[in-house]
């Protein structure tokens, strides 16, 4: 499967933003469900080198494109 950066955010930066790796990816899970898709299956959170990634299907990302 192939993966979309959808938003990714400094590791240090996250908590002073009242982020939390959970929080974000609860948010795009929610809208992988609204969009009929299977919210595990099409959303993950990588965190690597201090930056944190929310990560997305082609295919939602396509759906969110309009595609």
């Amino acid at each position: 499967m192939s993966w979309v950066v959808a938003e990714s955010f400094p590791l240090h930066e996250m908590e002073p933003n009242g982020l939390t790796k959970e929080n974000l990816q609860g948010r795009w899970e929610e809208v992988a469900d609204d969009m009929a898709l299977i919210p595990e299956r099409n959303v993950r959170v990588v965190e690597e080198n201090g930056i944190v990634r929310v990560e997305v299907s082609e295919e939602m990302y396509d759906c969110m494109r309009g595609m």
